[in-house]
């Protein structure tokens, strides 16, 4: 029996090739890699939305307080 076919026997026989609880564990892996790349795409879009949104309001809220302010004097 040469090297490689020892090897091989070895390998059929152990109990990390028919261990299939790693497998599950990479796939849960993967999962989770996914839904981060999504969630921090969505956050990124979100958040420029938001920011550009709050911008606006704020710019908007001082044109009109600084408008009444001057009317008072």
């Amino acid at each position: 029996m040469t090297y490689l076919e020892k090897a091989r026997a070895r390998l059929q026989g152990s109990t990390l090739v028919r261990d299939q609880a790693g497998l599950s564990t990479v796939e849960y892996v993967i999962i989770l890699v996914l839904i981060a790349a999504i969630a921090i795409g969505t956050w990124q879009t979100f958040g420029n939305k938001v920011k550009d949104g709050l911008t606006k309001a704020q710019t908007n809220f001082d044109d009109h307080v600084g408008k009444e302010a001057n009317d008072l004097k």
